[in-house]
């Protein structure tokens, strides 16, 4: 098991719409199998979103005022490659993501 946590910088992600949009795109690269979602507009702007997978989880926390969004992906999956994850989060929301890879 993988448990992929980063910090993506660049972005400005404000609303729902884009966080759900791109978690999604990223879920379909990276093979996931999405089973429930969640997520929680705040005011004025920034987002929060878990995408549960049968694999674990993937979430998102935004923080728009500071550029910065908090990434974690935990998969169970033998076949779950976070360097090609993190890949996929640069390339479906721009920025670039600092990240570490813990072992379970």
């Amino acid at each position: 098991m993988k448990h992929l946590v980063g910090v993506l910088h660049g972005p400005v992600i404000n609303f729902t719409l884009e966080l759900e949009s791109g978690m999604d795109k990223v879920a379909l690269d990276c093979g996931f199998t999405v089973v429930n979602r969640a997520f929680h507009q705040f005011e004025p702007f920034g987002v929060t979103g878990v995408l549960v997978l049968a694999e674990s989880h993937f979430s998102a926390h935004t923080y728009p005022e500071n550029n910065m969004t908090y990434i974690d992906v935990f998969c169970c999956s033998p076949t779950f490659n976070p360097s090609f994850c993190a890949g996929s989060i640069e390339k479906r929301f721009g920025g670039h993501l600092e990240w570490t890879v813990i072992d379970r």
